[in-house]
């Protein structure tokens, strides 16, 4: 009885009660102890294909409990074998990038795909949109981000004149010389046969 309520111990008396609570406690901890332990070994078969390494690790967190996971993570490699496998790509990718890119065609200087312009020997590579000041290439006619037209020196679409000047038709000499001759002559006749006016002093 406890306390003479009528309420006995679970385990029927005080020293029972302690070992049943203290077996909880103990699974408990077994069971944290044991996910510590499985944790650990997924997680180093992830970051490291050393069988060495895999076994040093997971010996580790057994034997020193949650001490050694501690251990673990601060001495555990710091990317996955996937994560170190999909770094090693981009960087081969961006290596190819920088390696692709023609170099200079006037001296031959590595030319980054964003230059404008050669560093060495000044060359025009490339132009910027004069809009969103992007690069764009020497045959484009249009920006592929804002839509503005290129501008460029010459206007190849430029519409012909819709008037153009008629030609002159050709001069023909001997007609315009026989006229001159016609009208002096008939001038002429006209001042003889007209009467002289005497004048009056």
């Amino acid at each position: 009885m406890l306390d003479g309520v009528g309420i006995s111990w679970p385990g029927g008396s005080p020293e029972n009660t302690g070992l049943i609570l203290a077996l909880i406690v103990g699974a408990y901890f077994v069971v944290l102890w044991l996910s510590a332990v499985v944790w650990t070994a997924r997680d180093i078969h992830q970051r490291t294909p050393e069988p060495m390494a895999q076994l040093v690790f997971t010996l580790i967190v057994l034997i020193f409990n949650f001490p050694g996971l501690v251990i673990y993570r601060v001495l555990r490699p710091p990317l996955t074998l996937q994560e170190a496998e999909e770094h090693r790509l981009e960087s081969s990718a961006l290596l190819r990038e920088l390696e692709s890119a023609p170099p200079c065609p006037r001296c031959g200087h590595e030319i980054a795909p964003d230059y404008l312009a050669c560093p060495r020997c000044a060359l025009t590579l490339r132009s910027s949109c004069s809009s969103c000041e992007r690069v764009l290439d020497p045959g484009w006619l249009l920006c592929p981000w804002c839509k503005t037209t290129v501008e460029t020196g010459e206007s190849p679409n430029a519409d012909p004149p819709s008037n153009p000047p008629a030609a002159s038709a050709p001069r023909n000499t001997l007609t315009e010389a026989r006229s001159q001759q016609a009208s002096s002559a008939q001038s002429g006749s006209q001042h003889v046969s007209s009467p002289r006016v005497p004048s009056f002093d």
